[in-house]
């Protein structure tokens, strides 16, 4: 998570709380019995405190979030607690901000209406009064909005149930499985799980969270899942190793941490993204109104990060030494290293079974099999990799295994690396009262799910292939370079008038250069518009300013940003494709931002379609579905070919 500083958070309510000080200096005079001036100083006054108002709030906000962050490295339970704090009020502070921040735009507007009908009391003056009281209804309206988005946005943070394929396991099904886990706690004073769910999916974890299985019951209370594809090719301490590390995790001050924080930090993080991604509107009322409150909420969470972090690590380490206390040093270090060499051949095998490349019956008897065709595992990079895990993030296996002083030698290397032989899951039929058929009932329920939701997809990704398979021209309007032309010849105009009438002074001087700058920036904005911005094809994006097509299979994502009349498009590349693109901003349409890895380009006023009889505009929602039509054709055509 990128951390930002704190002036953005101040940038709106400075300007706003600025602009209200100057409409207050404009009529700081009043007379007595000026009705239209006194309304005006009162706006503005109003506006003033309201601004204020928005720089205590985001100031306070500021100071309670960067001292509790600070505390909160002390201890878990202080994380907790400040966290908890900040996390009641942060809603309040960023509700409060819309409000002050609204109703001061609000203040300011109706100011100007006041001094416009004073000013040009004619059908001028009334339609300039009506489009800025059209302006206020509209804050108003984003003013209950953003309140909405807020509200809804907090409610998120209870957290969801965990979703699961898999099956629970009974006492009554499965005793031999139950025993065995209860004489792993008793080894460390651990905390015997409420659940236990096994399937193919996911690593070995533990969560308090309410567990929904897949077409099955809700599970509440602890739940330890056991991925059956690892749990077959692990020996008796080496699971024995893996399974206290998760336990640990609700053993002593850890226990509040992951059953009261972990899900309710991973709850507001979600939230507020999701919120973030939902807000990328094109108004400039989402800038004013609700852009700076969200930034807070943002800013919170980044301000938590690095200590949240820290303190992930800090609790794996620890779990690691329960692991290891349950069984021994060397055989959760096997653990770990054997887990993260067999995640590359286990993970594609599945990912064979998913995409239809591969039948099964019954999947861990054909993945044991394929894996006994191997022979010994390679290392690779196994040592720097990260376990993956669907609630917390790990160390490598490299830092883990360091810190168990656990030599890295041939025989650790050996044990880990073993390879899968047909007699070396003794140890994982004896858990269960029938491993065999375990496995054939999850591997048959599976595998009629995955063929019908793979029958839906297929249709799906038909139909969106089909979106867009013509071509379409996007074309820069001339509107804005007539514009710059026309004010270029002013000033040019007006300089040329000035040393006419021998007035030559610094400012006329300022006026001639002006005058050519925009005449000249307005030629090379009109040349620009005499050939196509973009050429939307089935499979790629070209454009003059494009060295090769921009292939739409390699764009992850997409997004576009309105700053006055200027449009920025950004496409997000994949990591695997490198334009040949300059990363110079100046005068430049097209360029590559490594920073972000996208293509930016930039757009000098409205875009055009072209059509059969002409060129039409398209607003921003227009532009920003018809490259989305594009980019998702091109993408389920690729993906159509893997079927």
């Amino acid at each position: 998570m990128e951390r930002k500083g704190t002036l953005h958070l101040f940038t709106v309510p400075v300007c706003i709380l600025s602009y209200a000080l100057w409409q207050y200096w404009r009529v700081a005079d009043v007379l007595e019995g000026d009705a239209e001036g006194l309304l005006r100083q009162t706006l503005a006054m109003l506006a003033i405190a309201l601004g204020g108002a928005a720089l205590l709030v985001v100031g306070a906000a500021v100071g309670l979030c960067t001292t509790s962050a600070r505390a909160s490295r002390h201890s878990q339970s202080t994380l907790i607690r400040t966290f908890t704090r900040c996390r009641r009020l942060l809603p309040f502070m960023m509700a409060a901000e819309i409000v002050t921040c609204g109703l001061a735009v609000i203040c300011l507007a109706l100011s100007e209406v006041t001094w416009l009908m004073s000013h040009f009391g004619g059908a001028g003056g009334f339609k300039l009064a009506a489009v800025i009281l059209v302006a206020v209804g509209a804050i108003l309206w984003m003013l209950l909005k953003s309140l909405t988005s807020i509200r809804r946005c907090f409610a998120l943070f209870q957290p969801d149930d965990t979703e699961i394929y898999g099956v629970n396991v009974t006492v009554a099904n499965n005793p031999a499985l139950w025993q065995w886990i209860r004489d792993v706690t008793r080894r460390a004073e651990l905390t015997v799980p409420d659940n236990i769910v096994v399937g193919f999916f996911d690593g070995f974890f533990v969560t308090a969270n309410t567990v929904q299985i897949e077409e099955g019951k809700r599970l509440t209370g602890n739940t330890l899942y056991l991925p059956l594809t690892y749990m077959a090719l692990l020996d008796d301490a080496e699971a024995a190793a893996v399974i206290g590390h998760e336990l640990g995790h609700f053993t002593g001050e850890d226990t509040q941490y992951s059953l009261r924080f972990v899900p309710l930090y991973a709850g507001m993080q979600n939230s507020l993204e999701q919120m973030a991604n939902s807000s990328q509107g094109f108004s400039w009322l989402d800038r004013i109104v609700l852009r700076p409150s969200l930034d807070m909420g943002l800013w919170f969470l980044q301000t938590f990060h690095e200590a949240v972090s820290d303190w992930a690590r800090i609790r794996e380490y620890a779990a690691d030494n329960m692991g290891a206390k349950v069984s021994s040093p060397a055989a959760f270090a096997s653990a770990l290293l054997r887990i993260s060499v067999l995640d590359v051949p286990v993970s594609r095998f599945l990912g064979e079974l998913l995409h239809g490349r591969v039948t099964s019956t019954n999947w861990l008897v054909d993945l044991l099999v394929a894996l006994q065709k191997i022979g010994p595992f390679a290392l690779q990079n196994s040592l720097d990799n990260e376990i993956a895990h669907p609630m917390d993030s790990h160390p490598t296996t490299r830092e883990r295994i360091a810190a168990l002083t656990v030599p890295l030698d041939s025989e650790l290397l050996a044990r880990a690396l073993r390879p899968v032989t047909a007699g070396d899951n003794a140890f994982f039929g004896g858990l269960f009262a029938d491993a065999d058929v375990l496995s054939l009932s999850l591997s048959r329920t599976l595998s009629t799910k995955i063929t019908a939701q793979r029958k839906v997809y297929r249709q799906t990704l038909e139909a969106e292939a089909g979106l867009a398979t013509g071509s379409v021209a996007l074309w820069m309007s001339a509107k804005v370079a007539w514009y710059m032309i026309i004010a270029g010849l002013v000033m040019l105009l007006g300089g040329g008038a000035l040393l006419l009438f021998k007035t030559v002074s610094p400012w006329c001087v300022l006026i001639l250069f002006g005058g050519i700058a925009f005449g000249l920036l307005g030629i090379i904005t009109l040349r620009r518009t005499r050939q196509p911005l973009l050429v939307l094809m089935q499979d790629a994006i070209a454009s003059p300013w494009l060295p090769q097509p921009l292939p739409l299979k390699n764009i992850a994502d997409y997004n576009l940003t309105i700053i006055s009349s200027s449009m920025t498009i950004e496409f997000f590349m994949d990591d695997d494709y490198q334009p040949n693109l300059t990363t110079k901003r100046f005068m430049q349409v097209i360029r590559f931002n490594p920073r972000k890895h996208a293509v930016a380009i930039v757009v000098a006023g409205d875009v055009l379609r072209q059509q059969e009889n002409g060129k039409v505009k398209l607003d921003a929602q227009a532009l920003l579905t018809l490259i989305g039509q594009y980019i998702v054709s091109a993408h389920a055509r690729a993906e159509l070919e893997d079927f």
